[in-house]
């Protein structure tokens, strides 16, 4: 009656799934105070180098051309003039350029005009460095043979151009964000962070997508071809041309769901770390630049939104990112011969996400294909980043060092402007922002305008969004759409947690719009996280999906749920997450508010809420230690609907920290005892196992997952009665999980 997790494979079905991952931390950059010519005591409880600027000023980084395209440096304040959507604004704040020789900041009246002749120009506040710069080496794209040219490229401007003025930091994303050097103005520190980020670089992700990406034209090439007209049409050596092409057709589908997957493990990384860098720069009231170093990557339609509001976030904190190609110098597309790895199958479906395996025709819409194949599709997103944050993108070169010189120069020239609008409403709105220069023959160049959005938000939401959330409470009150909503909570680093969102939907309450041979699902879903007590919002979950099923997909959606699971990383606290997702094609609404606590870690013998399941995704490999539902080699799917059939097997998983550690073994032994329970009494006799086996990441701990066979037991409600006990100091937690079995 039950198995160990392996035999999870045994048992499979079909089913819709949209898997998001995001990292919801928000990390604040502390940057270190220059040496004052007067030093003052610093208190005991004070914090070394932390700042806090409050202040609801727009600031805005501008560059001024002369007609034959060479910067001008000595503009002061009064030659400056701003408008907001036409309505002129008062300049109250000018830091005039690096390169202008004065190295002054002036604070304006509110007229506009500077301070005085004479009188003596503050430098920024609390001794900061008048110029920040945040280096970041993307690992998930940068390839291993192009490290060499980042390194080379970087210590050139380390030694060449870092000056008394900068602070500079150096950042690597690969499965996350890692800070290599806290913002600096040693030159050796930085040096050595360099060289220690180029000797522990992972392997990126950027030449399996190649691969795969030639692997899906010599397939189409194939599947284009047809057949040669010299085999016979029942029979050959390989099976009949027809049995051919069906085979090469569904390998093609599955190198594009593998595509799809690789994109959005690529990407939202990357995204989610230029966001988090921006907002801990938010507070800095100096010049902010973010270098990228990066070959570039696709966002597929789910990611739109958070490709939005990783601008605005950098466009709110005044950061400007430029970007240079880390692939260096490039001829045409890369070609190759080969129609599939030596192993054909080999990482084909199981390691992509339950999203990305069934969206749209073999897993990609057709959106998502025309930015996925064609030249530069992988640098369209770097261009949009870095043109609408007010910085450039750089590419086709092998002299990293020399475009790091022509990015130096841009940011040496800028000159920084702030004002207070006149218009004190945080709609959410765009507001069109013109400045201009009282000098001719010149070019202003800065970015268009802003959002309005409140400063106390920290995620920005689009006008749509917040419309959405002003009607929360009536959507509550009157929810059209069924909803099953789970959360669950896994320990991760020291101090924060690993919290997957999942829901069901009956596919009978949404409408499906059938376009040639796809059935079409359209649905919104917005998710907000706030702090306890709190109305500012610190992550957004969701997107817009437009999932496109094959005729066999429908028939097995029918019979099941669609499922959306979404993970979040949060630091232990309280939290109120708010959850709305509309059916687009039938209007159909549901909206949920829960409240998440996440205590602080302990030494008490503990199990996270056990998460009942009715299927499992194979994995081609061992779970990432940040798959917090997976084990071994299958992946786990949540159930939060909690509704089973007779036929199907009650998986239940769960994690237990803190158990001692045997003095015979070093070992741990937990005994844990489940027992099925229906109207107050067992209907199955209780099933005992033992763990011994501890996992050491994220953080230590034991997994269960087991799974019971429902044949045989009648519809109806049950609850599986969970009692977990350290045998070595008879400690015990319990627990209750309820769900229902049905026709």
């Amino acid at each position: 009656m039950m198995s160990d997790h392996n035999s999870f494979l045994n048992k499979r079905r079909t089913s819709l799934c949209l898997h998001l991952l995001v990292t919801s931390a928000i990390f604040l950059a502390a940057i270190p105070v220059q040496s004052q010519e007067k030093k003052e005591t610093r208190k005991s409880g004070d914090q070394d180098g932390v700042i806090k600027v409050n202040s609801n000023l727009v600031n805005f980084d501008v560059i001024v051309k002369d007609k034959k395209g060479r910067p001008v440096t000595d503009l002061k304040a009064e030659d400056f003039t701003i408008s907001e959507n036409g309505v002129r604004e008062n300049i109250e704040f000018f830091d005039s350029t690096l390169t202008s020789g004065n190295g002054t900041t002036q604070p304006a009246t509110v007229s506009g005009q500077p301070t005085a002749p004479g009188q003596p120009t503050p430098r920024p506040p609390n001794g900061l460095p008048r110029n920040i710069i945040a280096l970041v080496l993307d690992g998930q794209t940068t390839e291993g043979a192009n490290l060499k040219h980042v390194r080379d490229g970087i210590e050139k401007y380390i030694r060449e151009r870092i000056s008394d003025d900068d602070s500079v930091a150096l950042f690597s994303i690969s499965s996350g964000l890692q800070l290599l050097q806290p913002f600096t103005q040693d030159k050796a520190k930085l040096i050595s962070a360099v060289e220690k980020a180029y000797g522990s670089s992972s392997v990126s992700k950027t030449s399996e997508q190649r691969g795969i990406n030639e692997n899906i034209a010599a397939l189409r090439d194939q599947l284009a071809a047809g057949p040669t007209g010299t085999e016979s049409i029942t029979t050959s050596a390989g099976g009949s041309a027809a049995a051919q092409a069906l085979i090469a057709q569904h390998v093609l589908e599955q190198y594009i769901q593998l595509r799809a997957a690789l994109s959005v493990q690529q990407t939202r990384p990357v995204l989610a770390a230029l966001a988090a860098i921006c907002e801990g720069l938010r507070p800095i009231p100096v010049k902010k630049t973010l270098v990228m170093f990066s070959q570039g990557f696709v966002a597929p339609q789910a990611l739109d939104w958070q490709v939005q509001s990783t601008i605005d976030i950098a466009n709110r904190a005044n950061v400007a990112i430029y970007i240079i190609d880390s692939s260096g110098l490039t001829g045409g597309t890369p070609q190759s011969g080969a129609l599939v790895p030596s192993s054909a199958l080999a990482g084909i479906s199981a390691a992509t996400s339950m999203e990305s395996r069934r969206r749209a025709g073999a897993g990609e819409s057709v959106f998502d294909i025309t930015r996925q194949e064609g030249l530069d599709r992988q640098q369209d997103l770097l261009y949009r980043i870095s043109d609408d944050t007010g910085g450039h993108f750089i590419k086709n070169t092998n002299d990293i060092g020399g475009g790091m010189e022509r990015i130096d120069a841009e940011i040496r020239s800028r000159y920084t402007l702030a004002y207070r609008s006149t218009d004190p409403n945080f709609d959410g709105s765009f507001r069109k922002v013109k400045i201009e220069v009282r000098r001719s023959d010149t070019n202003v160049l800065a970015r268009p305008g802003y959002y309005a959005i409140p400063p106390t938000q920290i995620m920005p939401l689009s006008p749509e969004d917040q419309k959405l959330l002003g009607n929360f409470a009536a959507m509550q009150a009157h929810s059209t759409l069924p909803l099953s909503l789970q959360l669950n909570s896994f320990r991760s680093q020291p101090g924060y947690y690993i919290v997957p969102l999942s829901f069901e939907i009956p596919p009978g309450a949404v409408e499906f719009n059938r376009k040639g041979d796809t059935q079409r699902l359209q649905l919104d879903v917005l998710g907000v996280v706030r702090g306890e007590s709190e109305d500012k919002i610190l992550s957004r979950l969701g997107g817009h999906f437009d999932v496109g099923l094959t005729a066999k997909q429908y028939e097995s959606i029918l019979n099941d749920k669609i499922f959306y699971r979404q993970d979040m990383q949060l630091e232990a606290g309280t939290y109120t997450i708010d959850l709305i997702v509309k059916d687009r094609l039938s209007g159909k609404v549901a909206a949920r508010r829960e409240k998440l606590v996440l205590p602080a870690a302990d030494s008490e013998f503990s199990a996270t809420e056990a998460v009942l399941s009715r299927h499992v995704e194979p994995l081609r490999q061992p779970a990432d230690v940040g798959d917090v539902l997976s084990e071994g080699n299958v992946q786990i799917r949540p159930s939060p609907s909690r509704e089973f059939h007779a036929s199907d097997n009650l998986i239940i998983f769960f994690k237990l920290y803190n158990a001692a550690l045997a003095r015979e073994t070093g070992k741990p032994l937990v005994r844990v005892t489940v027992t099925l329970m229906k109207d107050g009494s067992p209907v199955i006799r209780p099933l005992d196992y033992q763990l011994t086996e501890p996992l050491a990441e994220p953080v230590p701990h034991l997994t269960f997952a087991k799974y019971i066979k429902l044949t045989g037991l009648p519809t109806g409600r049950y609850s599986a009665m969970v009692e977990a006990r350290d045998m070595v100091q008879q400690r015990v937690v319990k627990q209750e999980a309820f769900f229902v079995i049905t026709q």
